[in-house]
C-alpha cells in the first residue's frame, strides 16, 4: 500500500516556485484566498497581474489498476433481467433500463475513472478480457451483483479487443461534471455506440487500410441471380462515401469480398435472401422503416442541409436513395449529435463527403480469385502482408498515402490520360531526387489529417489530435513551395497549392491556445496556455497565491514543530498533509490531527490546511471546467472545417503515393512504360515487355539474381502455350505478367528494361485450385467453375493467365478440355492469353491456328541432374521432367527408380 501511494506524492516545493519574502505578500495571500471571486473580479486580477505565456508542465499520472478482488464463480445475479428494478440502487436501476433497451450490446457505464459493467456483461468482460470479476452492492434486497470495469483512459485498448471478438458496445458517459440541484446522481446517457464499422478511435483502426461500413439492399422483387442491388460504403474515420449499383448476386459477392467490410447493415428482407453473404461476415439488421424511400430522402436532406437530393446524383435510383438513407440513419444512432442547442436537424456528428457514384464500367476489373492468385494485398499462404504486391510497392510515409495506394491497386485505371498524368509526376520525382527527398522529409512528419479531421468533426478529438491537425496544416506551405512545376496545377493538388486561409487561422488558434504537449485527459486541466482567457488567468493567479501560502505554511509548521525534515505534500486520494518520520511523530504540536499511518511515515493535517485545501480544490475544479469549455469551443471550430481539412488530406495522400512510387522506381531500376490508347488500331492490344521482372520475388531474393524474361502479346500472337517442368518458374512468369499490367494501369513505373502496354479491361487468372469442401466441390469442379467464369466474361481486350487446366481428371479428358479451352481463347475470344501446361500435345495447336505460339521454360538436364534456368524462350518443351522434380523434392530413391521403369513401359 505504502509503495503505491509514494508513487503519487512528492514535495510541492521542489520545483521553481519562489518562497514568500515579505509579510505583505503573506497578508495579501491570506486576504485573496478568503475571497470567493466573481468572473469580473478575476478578470480585473488578471489585468493587474498579467500571466506570461509558458509551457505547462504535465504531471505524470500513474494508471490505476482494475478494481476488485472478490471472484464470483457462480454469480447469483447473472443476468440484468433477474432482479426487480425497484429493489436496485438508483445507479444500477438506470444501468438495467439502458441495458434492457439494447440488450445485444455490451454496456460500458461511466462511474468515476472507470467504465463499469454489471450482471452478464461483467461476466463476459472478465472472461474475454481476463480481468477481475468483482462485485457491487445492488440494494438491501439484492446484495452483491457481478461487476467488472476498465479504466476510462484505457478504454480504447479494451474496446479494440471486444470489437475483434465480434461484439458491439454501448458507451454510457457522464453528461455533467457534478449533480444538478436536487439530484444526487450525475446525469448519464448513451453518448455513442461502437460497432466494427463505426470506429473512430486511432488505436482501434489500421493506419493504412480503410475501415468500411457497408449498407446492402436487394430489390424485393428479386429473381435468382438477376437481382438489382445497391451498396453504399462509408469509412466514418475519413468520411468517404461510395455508392454502387449492380445486377446479379455473384457480382455483389465479388464486391463484398474485395471490399472486406468491417460491418454490413441491411434490413430484414434483404438478410433473409442469404445467397449474397458468407456466414463469416458481420451482418447487422437495422430498423426497416429507416430504409423506406420517403424516410431516406428526409434523412439525406437533413444530414447535408439540402432541400433536394437531385444534386447528389443518386435520385434516379430509389434503391440507392434507400441505401444511403439507411446508412446515414444508422450513423445517427451510433454517433448521435449530443448538442441539443444546435438549430439544424443533423442527428450525427459524423462528417461525410457527398456520395461518389462508382460505375461498374470504370477501372480494370479484377475478380477476387485473380486477386488471391496474384497476391495483390496478401499472400495465398497465411494471408500475410509481406510477400504481396502492396508490400513490395508501398513506400508511402503516412496513413493517408497508404490507404491511397491500396485504393489504386483495388481499382486500377483504364483512362489513358489519367495514367500518363501519374507517370509524368513520378518521372519528375525520379529525375529530381532533391525535390523528392524534400517532399518525403515533410510528409514523414505529417499526421493522419484525414482521420484527425474525422474525429474533430465527430467532436471526439483530443487535445493531441488538434495539435496534430495544426502541425499538418502548418506543413502545407512547405509542400506548396515544392509544387511550383506547372504539372501540379491540376485539381489533384489544388488544396495544397491554394491553401485555404481559414485553415491557417484554425492552425494559429490551436497553436496559441493549446499547450505543446497536452495531457490525454481533457477534464483535469493543463490544456490551455496562460494569456488565452482572462478569467482563467485570474483563477490561476488565485491558485498561485494559495501555493505561496502552502509554501509559507510548511516553513511555519517546521519552525513550530522543530522538525527539520517535515514536508508538506499532496496525494490525489488524501489531499494535502504534513509528513514526518515515525521517530519524530511523538513530538508533533497539539493542533496537528493524525491523518494516516504508514510503515515509516506519519501523516497529519491542521484545521487551517484543511480549510485551504477546500478552496484550492474549488479553484482547480473551476480551472479544469473552464479549460475544457475553451477546448470544446476550439474543437467545434476545427470540426466545422473538417471537410476542408479532408480535401487537403486527400491531396497529401496522392502526393505521398506518387512520391512513394517514384522512390520505388528510382531505387529498384524501374522504367516508364509506353501506354497505348485503344484509338491506336495498330498497337491497341499490344503487351510487350523487355526483360521484365517479378516486382515481389526480386525483392525477396536476398542472395540470388532474378532472371528477367520477355513477353510479346497482342500483335501477331494472342495465345502463348507455355510448357516446362514443375518448379521451373511458369507460375512466377504468369503472375509477373499480371502484376506488371496492374502496376502500369495504376500509373506506376514497372520492373523492366522497356515496355509497351495497352489497356486491359479485365484481368483473369486461374493458378492452382483446392477443394471447396464447404460447398461440396472437388478440386476439379472448382477448376472448371473458375475456367467457366473466365470464358464467359473475357473479351479481346482482356488479359487471361491460365495454369494447368484439366489436370484434375483422367489424362485424355483433361487433355481434351485443355485443348478445347485453348482453341476457344485463340479463335473465339482472341484475348491476350498465356496457358501454362504439361500437356505437350498442345504444342500442335500453333500448326493450324496462326495467333498461337509455343514457349518453354528452359532447363539443363545432364546425367539425371536437373538445373532450372528460369528463362522463357520460344519453342515447346518435349518433357515434363516430373520424375526428376520428384527426386529433387526428396522422394525415396526406390520410388524414383520404379517410376522410371513404369514411365518407360507407358511410353513404349
Amino acid at each position: 500500500m505504502a509503495a503505491s501511494q509514494n508513487s503519487l506524492q512528492g514535495s510541492l516545493f521542489e520545483g521553481d516556485s519562489a518562497p514568500l519574502t515579505t509579510k505583505d505578500e503573506k497578508a495579501q495571500s491570506s486576504k485573496t484566498s478568503k475571497e470567493n471571486l466573481t468572473n469580473q473580479q478575476l478578470e480585473k486580477d488578471a489585468l493587474l497581474r498579467p500571466r506570461l505565456k509558458k509551457k505547462a508542465k504535465n504531471e505524470n499520472n500513474t494508471e490505476t489498476g482494475i478494481l476488485g478482488s472478490n471472484n464470483f464463480e457462480e454469480p447469483k445475479w447473472s443476468h440484468h433481467s433477474l432482479p426487480e428494478k425497484e429493489d436496485l440502487t438508483p445507479a444500477l436501476r438506470h444501468y438495467v433500463e439502458l441495458k434492457a433497451s439494447d440488450p445485444e450490446r455490451v454496456l460500458l457505464y461511466r462511474l468515476g475513472d472507470f467504465f463499469e459493467c454489471f450482471f452478464e456483461d461483467a461476466i463476459t468482460l472478465s472472461q474475454l478480457l481476463e480481468i477481475t470479476l468483482t462485485s457491487k452492492e445492488g440494494g438491501k434486497k439484492i446484495g452483491k451483483v457481478p461487476m467488472a470495469g476498465i479504466p476510462h483512459h484505457a478504454s480504447d485498448r479494451y474496446c479494440t479487443e471486444l470489437i475483434k471478438k465480434g461484439l458491439s458496445i454501448s458507451i454510457c458517459d457522464q453528461l455533467e461534471s457534478a449533480p444538478s440541484k436536487g439530484n444526487k446522481l450525475i446525469k448519464r446517457g448513451i453518448t455513442r455506440l461502437i460497432t466494427p464499422g463505426t470506429i473512430l478511435e486511432e488505436g482501434m483502426l489500421r493506419a493504412n487500410q480503410n475501415n468500411w461500413l457497408a449498407c446492402i439492399l436487394i430489390d424485393s422483387n428479386y429473381k435468382k441471380d438477376i437481382n438489382n442491388w445497391s451498396m453504399a460504403q462509408v469509412d466514418v474515420s475519413t468520411g468517404e462515401l461510395v455508392v454502387q449499383e449492380g445486377k446479379e448476386i455473384n457480382n455483389l459477392k465479388q464486391e463484398l469480398i474485395k471490399l472486406e467490410p468491417a460491418e454490413i447493415i441491411s434490413e430484414k428482407n434483404t438478410i433473409l435472401n442469404d445467397s449474397w453473404y458468407a456466414k463469416s461476415m458481420h451482418i447487422t439488421e437495422f430498423n426497416q422503416t429507416s430504409f423506406t424511400e420517403l424516410e431516406s430522402k428526409k434523412t439525406i436532406q437533413n444530414h447535408y442541409h439540402i432541400n433536394d437530393i437531385q444534386g447528389l446524383g443518386i435520385h434516379s435510383n430509389p434503391l440507392s436513395v434507400r441505401t444511403v438513407g439507411g446508412l446515414i440513419a444508422y450513423l445517427n444512432q451510433t454517433h448521435p449529435n449530443l448538442n441539443q442547442n444546435e438549430s439544424n436537424k443533423t442527428r450525427t456528428h459524423i462528417s461525410i463527403d457527398y456520395p461518389r457514384i462508382k460505375s461498374n464500367q470504370a477501372g480494370l476489373k479484377i475478380d477476387n480469385q485473380t486477386r488471391r492468385n496474384l497476391e495483390i494485398s496478401s499472400t495465398q499462404r497465411g494471408g500475410q502482408f509481406q510477400g504481396s504486391l502492396l508490400w513490395a510497392i508501398d513506400k508511402t510515409l503516412t496513413g493517408m498515402g497508404g490507404r491511397c495506394i491500396r485504393r489504386w491497386l483495388d481499382e486500377p485505371l483504364t483512362d489513358v490520360e489519367s495514367i500518363k498524368y501519374r507517370q509524368k509526376i513520378i518521372g519528375l520525382f525520379v529525375i529530381n531526387s532533391s525535390l523528392r527527398r524534400d517532399l518525403r522529409k515533410t510528409l514523414k512528419t505529417m499526421g493522419d489529417l484525414e482521420r484527425l479531421s474525422g474525429r474533430a468533426g465527430a467532436q471526439q478529438a483530443g487535445a493531441r489530435d488538434l495539435i496534430g491537425i495544426a502541425e499538418g496544416i502548418n506543413r502545407l506551405p512547405s509542400l506548396a513551395k515544392n509544387l511550383s512545376d506547372p504539372i501540379f496545377a491540376k485539381k489533384y493538388f489544388k488544396s495544397i497549392i491554394n491553401i485555404d486561409q481559414t485553415l491557417i487561422d484554425i492552425s494559429s488558434s490551436i497553436n496559441n491556445q493549446i499547450i505543446d504537449n497536452p495531457p490525454l485527459s481533457l477534464t483535469e486541466g493543463g490544456l490551455i496556455y496562460d494569456g488565452v482567457d482572462p478569467i482563467l488567468d485570474g483563477l490561476r493567479n488565485q491558485l498561485d497565491d494559495h501555493n505561496l501560502w502552502l509554501n509559507s505554511q510548511e516553513l511555519k509548521e517546521r519552525e513550530i514543530s522543530k522538525i527539520n525534515n517535515l514536508r508538506l505534500q499532496y496525494h490525489r486520494s488524501f489531499g494535502y498533509f504534513l509528513s514526518v518520520s515515525k521517530a519524530k511523530s511523538i513530538d508533533v504540536p497539539d493542533h496537528w490531527i493524525r491523518r494516516q499511518t504508514l510503515t515509516n511515515e506519519e501523516r497529519f493535517v491542521t484545521p487551517e490546511l484543511k480549510e485551504r485545501e477546500g478552496k484550492i480544490f474549488q479553484i482547480r475544479s473551476r480551472i479544469a471546467q473552464l479549460e475544457y469549455e475553451i477546448f470544446c469551443k476550439l474543437r467545434i471550430l476545427v470540426g466545422n472545417k473538417a471537410q476542408k481539412i479532408r480535401q487537403a488530406a486527400k491531396s497529401i495522400a496522392c502526393l505521398d503515393a506518387l512520391t512513394g512510387l517514384a522512390e520505388l522506381a528510382a531505387t529498384n531500376n524501374y522504367i516508364q512504360p509506353k501506354i497505348v490508347d485503344h484509338k491506336d488500331s495498330k498497337n491497341s492490344r499490344k503487351l510487350s515487355i523487355t526483360n521484365g521482372r517479378h516486382p515481389v520475388v526480386e525483392q525477396l531474393l536476398a542472395d540470388k539474381v532474378f532472371v528477367p524474361n520477355n513477353i510479346n502479346l497482342g500483335s501477331k500472337t494472342d495465345l502463348i502455350i507455355l510448357s516446362g517442368p514443375n518448379a521451373s518458374g511458369k507460375s512466377c512468369y504468369l503472375r509477373q505478367v499480371g502484376l506488371i499490367q496492374i502496376m502500369a494501369q495504376i500509373g506506376s513505373w514497372i520492373p523492366a528494361e522497356a515496355g509497351t502496354i495497352s489497356i486491359a479491361d479485365q484481368l483473369f487468372t486461374r493458378v492452382g485450385a483446392v477443394d471447396d469442401l464447404a460447398a461440396g466441390q472437388s478440386t476439379f469442379m472448382v477448376e472448371m467453375i473458375e475456367t467457366a467464369y473466365i470464358l464467359n466474361r473475357a473479351t479481346d481486350k482482356s488479359l487471361v493467365l491460365l495454369d494447368e487446366i484439366g489436370r484434375g481428371t483422367s489424362t485424355f479428358d483433361g487433355l481434351s478440355i485443355a485443348w478445347s479451352v485453348s482453341e476457344f481463347l485463340a479463335k473465339n475470344i482472341k484475348s491476350r492469353s498465356i496457358f501454362a501446361t504439361h500437356y505437350h500435345e498442345l504444342n500442335q495447336i500453333c500448326e493450324y491456328i496462326e495467333n498461337v505460339e509455343n514457349y518453354q521454360v528452359l532447363v539443363k538436364h545432364d546425367n539425371d541432374s536437373l538445373l532450372f534456368l528460369h528463362k522463357v524462350a520460344k519453342g515447346g518443351a518435349e518433357k515434363s521432367y516430373g520424375i526428376e522434380a520428384a527426386r529433387l523434392a526428396g522422394i525415396p530413391k526406390s520410388v524414383i527408380q520404379n517410376a522410371r521403369k513404369i514411365l518407360n513401359g507407358l511410353e513404349q
